[in-house]
């Protein structure tokens, strides 16, 4: 076996709560409740009643719950919906370092697996979790070129949640080896989709939680999957990923925790507009703008970002759906500025069709510019915002509102927990909704982290 595969086996497999930092630990409860209100708001998006309906019309046995619906499903189908509403909606976290969504698939996978086995304690939680998104970082700083770059988007995500889970299990390394590779068979990554606003992109985290599931009740009864997963012959990244920066996934394993380092997003649009809407929102503020007497506004942004959410241009300023407005720079400037912000209820269909918004984004121009290039995908950018009768404006930003550096706390986490909720697909009573967002701010006292699910429909 592999150094690599094997070591990555024995890290998943021997990590305790002990070794968790409190900035890892304090990454992981705000990344669950992020993730449960990703979960309930997309309930209602776009396309997920179709996976619904089509999970509920297979039927089978009630393992696990749809969270917002509160029907019970076999324990695929609801990881498989369950991970599609996640990502549904474009609010799930990331890093900004890499274009990676560390916990969209790891978090309603874990819920379900603690539904399945009878309980599973918020220590265990948040340690599974903790070493999911530390392996899905890992992973991504490992490939020398990154999802946007390479159009592979990030076919390495199966093993984060996978890793997850084998921990919640208490796999030892030989079960969590073969559990990692199972889930090789599960790997899925389609970037076009993002770049044509196809529903898919939502689905490919159903998919990946559904395969990271299968792939370890696979495991646990001795079914084998790939011992070399990573570096044999036609292993992962001798397949796929040529020259990989191995260090990443060796050094200071169980040490340091990368998930220390996530992003929980303001705004419900991919993360590569969110310096753009940061900056369009700052301008505004400070100079009391009026966004009708704005004759252009112009962005200049890497050539990565300019080619993911600012291209093809006419697309992007008249987005004909929510996931085209949400990869689209030109849109949400537009919205940001018209009505001072850029969360759901600006990307509902009246907002689409808001003839002021769009005349708005027929007005912004992005310009790609490789001098903008930073260590961060996001790198920095430059805004200009030419107004009638006044001096033009400009501000550039390189962390924007989310950040590390910038990042939201807990109590910013429960305010927007707080409106992804009115988005249920079902009614949530308020005080219940604080009674969670209560018992996730303690998650490593809870007894069974399954007793979340009943607030959630």
């Amino acid at each position: 076996m592999d150094a690599v595969s094997k070591g990555i086996s024995e890290y998943v497999s021997r990590v305790r709560f002990e070794d968790l930092s409190p900035l890892a630990l304090g990454s992981a409860k705000r990344s669950t409740l992020d993730t449960l209100g990703a979960m309930v708001a997309g309930s209602t998006a776009p396309g997920v009643a179709t996976v619904v309906n089509l999970a509920k019309g297979w039927g089978g046995k009630k393992e696990a719950h749809l969270i917002g619906f509160g029907d019970q499903l076999p324990a695929p189908l609801a990881a498989w919906c369950n991970g599609t509403m996640a990502r549904a909606l474009e609010i799930d976290d990331c890093v900004d370092f890499l274009p990676v969504h560390p916990s969209a698939s790891a978090v309603p996978a874990l819920l379900v697996l603690a539904e399945l086995k009878g309980g599973l304690s918020g220590r265990d939680f948040i340690t599974s979790l903790a070493v999911g998104q530390d392996l899905i970082i890992r992973m991504g700083l490992a490939v020398r070129q990154h999802a946007m770059q390479s159009g592979r988007n990030n076919l390495f995500k199966i093993f984060g949640p996978t890793g997850a889970l084998a921990r919640a299990m208490g796999f030892g390394p030989e079960e969590a080896q073969n559990a990692l590779g199972l889930a090789f068979s599960y790997a899925v990554g389609d970037g076009q989709c993002a770049l044509d606003g196809a529903m898919s992109l939502r689905l490919q985290q159903g998919i990946v939680a559904q395969g990271a599931l299968l792939s370890v009740l696979l495991a646990s009864k001795g079914f084998t999957g790939a011992r070399d997963f990573l570096l044999g012959n036609f292993g992962y990244l001798k397949a796929f990923e040529p020259d990989p920066r191995l260090e990443y996934l060796s050094d200071d394993l169980g040490k340091e925790f990368y998930g220390e380092r996530i992003t929980i997003k303001p705004f419900s649009s991919c993360r590569a507009t969110h310096s753009a809407i940061d900056l369009a929102l700052n301008l505004s503020s400070e100079h009391d703008l009026n966004p009708r007497l704005i004759r252009r506004v112009i962005v200049r942004t890497t050539p990565e970002i300019h080619n993911l959410v600012a291209s093809p241009r006419e697309g992007k300023i008249k987005p004909g759906s929510v996931p085209t407005a949400q990869f689209s720079i030109q849109y949400t400037v537009a919205a940001a500025l018209m009505r001072g912000d850029v969360f759901l209820k600006e990307l509902e269909p009246d907002a689409l069709k808001d003839e002021a918004i769009l005349d708005l984004a027929s007005r912004v121009y992005v310009e790609p510019d490789p001098s903008l290039r930073t260590n961060s995908v996001l790198g920095r950018n430059v805004m200009e915002i030419d107004i009638e009768g006044q001096p033009t404006l400009k501000q550039e930003i390189e962390s924007p509102l989310g950040s590390p550096s910038r990042p939201m706390e807990y109590d910013a986490c429960a305010e927007k927990f707080i409106k992804c909720a009115s988005y249920s697909v079902n009614p949530l009573q308020a005080e219940r909704l604080e009674e969670l967002i209560e018992k996730v701010s303690r998650l490593e006292d809870l007894d069974d982290v399954a007793a979340l699910i009943a607030y959630l429909y």
